[in-house]
């Protein structure tokens, strides 16, 4: 009985421990997929700032585009999609900044929904554009245009 109890006890902590294993690993995958998603690919391209830093930006540059996206949204993925090129192509980098609001609640009613470009002139908001409205980087650009932020 001895021999069969050392059998069972064996088995017992292979499976224990199997166990361990695999909720351990399905923690670090679902760590690993929050700080994906808390992450936005426009930050290669943008300079990312916290909500608190709105005024001060404003304040040193009065004529600013203030990009407002949610990294865990589909449809702020779908528009940086159309938005990296136009950045690129134009080079936007300095015109533009970006406030990721994934994970954090503001009651501030300007800036609670992505994607939206919030133009700036003078230090006070002149037009917010919800960018879920724009399926192009054609139809972004001639937004762009109109707003006298990029020439041809």
């Amino acid at each position: 009985m001895k021999e069969y109890t050392k059998k069972v006890l064996l088995l017992v902590v292979i499976c224990v421990a199997t166990l361990a294993v695999l909720v351990v690993a399905l923690k670090l995958h679902e760590n690993k997929m929050n700080n994906l998603l808390s992450e936005s690919e426009i930050k290669n391209y943008l300079t990312e700032i916290k909500y608190e830093e709105i005024k001060s930006h404003v304040t040193e540059m009065p004529d600013r585009i203030i990009y407002v996206t949610n990294s865990s949204e589909e449809e702020s993925k779908t528009f940086n999609k159309i938005f990296i090129p136009v950045i690129k192509k134009y080079n936007l980098e300095n015109e533009v900044i970006h406030i990721n609001l994934n994970g954090t609640t503001i009651v501030d009613p300007v800036y609670q929904y992505a994607p939206e470009l919030i133009f700036y002139q003078g230090g006070e908001i002149s037009d917010i554009i919800d960018c879920s409205t724009i399926e192009s980087s054609k139809d972004l650009t001639k937004v762009l245009k109109e707003r006298s932020v990029i020439s041809d």
